[in-house]
């Protein structure tokens, strides 16, 4: 999602449902426009979802109510406003700690909205590039477990995120991540069509066609991105160059404190062909947590060899004066 000002978005203090009153515009992409809102009595802060496809439609005079471009268009919009509202119904299911927290969704002005909990902390991406003192240690028992655990959660239920990228998760202060933007998500079991969203570098082969067969892998292919992201600084290469002949670079090319095995699951992971690629996070769990204990063993070894060296210096000091 782009930052956005604009006359196409509510004005600050329009009044949604009688309830929720915008007050700031967040971001706003091809499909919606994303508000910080204020409950009317509690005083919270929410954040609003507002179903908005530019190409198809226009913000009225009235500054509020959204209205087809064209007759021949009201077909398609109201075909994606249900797809829209799908985000309500999965996250309304998925109760976690880890997963954004629904609220409320409704329709009005001739389109639909929204409502989910407000989290403070910092996207993936940009968390990575400021938090530079956190140790992949912390980092790791924090939000990597976490994050897959949520996943987990989310499969079980048979559902597919279909979008995770460092964009869509939220680190908080104390380091729990927290899922966002379920509005690609689908109930994976059922689905023989689905609409195409892709994310250069994040997005599986499978999610480029409507008849493709989804599965738990194909978000696995996602998160194995991310943790490429984050070990390497780099967006893998885009399964698009990789067809002809694969060049993408090895997580250990970049990151040398990376063991061989976490490095071959990871790749593993970002398999092109989906009946090659790991299938299960039982296996990146397995991966991180051997990495989590040797990078534990290692800082423990070198803590205890700097304590050593302190009281040889001691002793040293003391024989002298």
């Amino acid at each position: 999602m782009k930052s956005v000002t604009s006359d196409i978005c509510l004005k600050k203090n329009t009044l949604l449902k009688n309830t929720y009153r915008i007050k700031k515009v967040i971001s706003c992409s091809e499909l919606s426009i994303v508000y910080f809102g204020r409950h009317v009595e509690s005083g919270d802060i929410q954040i609003i979802k507002e179903y908005f496809p530019k190409a198809l439609v226009l913000r009225d005079l009235d500054d509020k109510t959204v209205l087809c471009r064209l007759p021949s268009s009201k077909e398609k919009y109201y075909e994606l406003m249900e797809a829209f509202f799908n985000e309500a119904t999965i996250i309304k299911e998925l109760c976690h700690k880890n997963i954004v927290g629904y609220i409320d969704h409704f329709e009005e002005n001739g389109t639909g909205y929204i409502v989910m909990e407000y989290c403070r902390g910092k996207t993936l991406n940009r968390y990575i590039k400021e938090e530079k003192t956190v140790s992949m240690v912390a980092f790791f028992h924090k939000t990597l477990f976490s994050l897959m655990d949520s996943l987990d959660f989310i499969h079980k239920k048979g559902i597919i995120h279909r979008d995770i990228k460092p964009e869509n998760i939220l680190i908080s202060k104390e380091g729990q991540p927290i899922l966002l933007d379920f509005g690609s998500a689908v109930y994976y079991k059922n689905h023989t069509r689905h609409k195409i969203f892709t994310t250069p570098g994040f997005s599986p082969l499978e999610f480029y066609s409507e008849k493709s067969k989804l599965g738990i892998y194909s978000d696995i292919y996602s998160l194995a991105a991310t943790f490429y992201y984050y070990l390497t600084g780099r967006v893998p290469l885009d399964v698009s160059e990789r067809l002809i002949e694969d060049r993408i670079e090895n997580v250990r090319h970049y990151n040398r404190e990376v063991t061989p095995l976490l490095s071959s699951v990871i790749m593993w992971g970002l398999s092109v062909n989906y009946k090659r690629r790991c299938s299960s996070l039982k296996l990146f769990k397995i991966a991180f947590y051997l990495e989590y204990l040797l990078l534990k063993i290692k800082k423990l070894w070198m803590s205890n060899g700097d304590s050593k060296q302190t009281i040889n210096q001691s002793q040293f000091m003391k024989k002298d004066f």
